[in-house]
């Protein structure tokens, strides 16, 4: 009985008598990779809550903590990145950290938390952080920090930004504090070392309210005296201290300052520009007499 192979020999023996060509056989090509497959949902990776994106605030200073709590990872890795534009910077990777600021630091919390901890954090971490895992395609989560920076100003009773500001006995003080980034109820006055509080039987009010950045604060004197006068502040935690010099002026002292200020302000006239005039008609007059 003929085999396979001398049918084959045989068929391409009669082709090539009569002219033709040999049947031809196409063989498969090999490969080595194995075939695409859909990735079992039982076994893919995920973050708590299955949240990709959220927002860390803290106050410049503070310690900012990043959490990327990972289920199912297996033997993927986690690594945090820093995105800024089209540049990312590698932060860690598995339990390494690639940064060159000590103030970045990888933290594992059990079972599942691979957090990316920025101590006395500056406005310059302000920005977008990622946590991927390697699994195919990569998941990530997107983090980003805001860094604020708490801060005091005071202003009068008219809205403008003082340093120094002068009453008239019996006038009322009005100074406004306004606190951005601090904790509501925080902000305290002072006059000098000394606490001022809320006294309404003596004239003085410190009342607080809430504002859009923070809170407001105001502190009013009732019908002041002289010795009102000194530095008032207002402070809160985190800020630095905002402060005004105050003096109230009673009316001799207001007259004698105003006579001052004229007097100076005559002086400097005088010197200025009109001594340069006598003196040169001096000197024109000296002329004249040595010619004639």
């Amino acid at each position: 009985m003929p085999t396979v192979a001398s049918v084959y020999v045989l068929t391409c023996s009669l082709a090539c008598l009569v002219g033709g060509f040999a049947p031809s056989i196409d063989i498969p090509e090999t490969t080595t990779e194995p075939p695409p497959t859909t990735p079992d949902p039982a076994t893919v990776p995920y973050f708590l809550h299955h949240l990709n994106a959220t927002n860390v605030t803290i106050s410049r200073g503070k310690t900012a903590t990043l959490d990327c709590q990972v289920f199912r990872l297996r033997d993927r890795m986690v690594s945090w990145v820093r995105r800024q534009g089209d540049t990312i910077h590698l932060l860690t990777f598995g339990s390494t950290t690639y940064h060159s600021n000590d103030r970045y630091q990888l933290e594992f919390v059990e079972p599942n938390n691979w957090q990316l901890v920025i101590h006395a954090a500056e406005e310059g971490d302000q920005g977008a952080y990622e946590c991927q895992v390697s699994s195919h395609p990569p998941k990530i989560r997107k983090v980003y920090l805001s860094v604020y920076v708490p801060r005091l100003e005071i202003f009068d009773g008219r809205g403008e930004a003082i340093h120094e500001k002068f009453y008239q006995v019996g006038s009322s003080i009005d100074l406004r504090c306004d606190a951005y980034h601090v904790p509501q109820d925080s902000v305290v006055w002072s006059r000098g070392d000394a606490k001022v509080y809320h006294a309404p039987d003596v004239g003085v009010s410190v009342e607080t309210s809430s504002g859009r950045l923070g809170p407001v604060s105001w502190l009013r004197v009732k019908a002041a005296a002289t010795t009102d006068s000194g530095n008032y502040s207002c402070s809160a935690p985190d800020a630095e201290t905002a402060s005004v010099r105050i003096q109230v002026l009673d009316g001799e002292s207001s007259a004698a300052m105003q006579h001052s200020t004229n007097t100076a302000s005559a002086g400097h006239s005088l010197h200025g520009p009109m001594r340069t005039a006598v003196t040169l008609l001096a000197g024109l007059s000296l002329v004249l007499g040595a010619v004639c």
